[in-house]
């Protein structure tokens, strides 16, 4: 079964279905750009390779991030490297911040996923 961006069913693909939100749509990405298998039925958000492509490995991402300090960067932290990148960041709906999932602290709580 498949849903939009709302929740709602659909059969379809199409921007208009699943609008790219955030820094893709200002980039001017296409659904192609990201979603790099054959056919639209194969789609889906477990894009890893596909993200990394375009924002570097792991360790990159570490280092990009690592003004963030060494308790609030996600991209480099133990749990890091088993998420896949759309558990936080969304590209048809908002980002969320998944470490407030169980940690507390005031430092992530004000961290901003993009």
């Amino acid at each position: 079964m498949l849903r939009n961006s709302k929740g709602e069913i659909t059969t379809g693909f199409s921007p208009k279905i699943f609008p790219i939100q955030g820094i893709h749509k200002k980039l001017n990405l296409a659904c192609i750009d990201c979603h790099k298998d054959e056919k639209q039925k194969d789609y889906s958000s477990a894009m890893n390779n596909s993200c990394l492509s375009c924002h570097g490995s792991y360790s990159k991402l570490g280092e990009t991030t690592g003004h963030l300090g060494h308790n609030d960067n996600i991209h480099a932290n133990p749990h890091y490297e088993s998420l896949d990148c759309d558990t936080c960041h969304k590209s048809h709906q908002p980002s969320v911040n998944m470490c407030l999932r169980c940690h507390t602290q005031d430092s992530m709580k004000n961290l901003i996923v993009k």
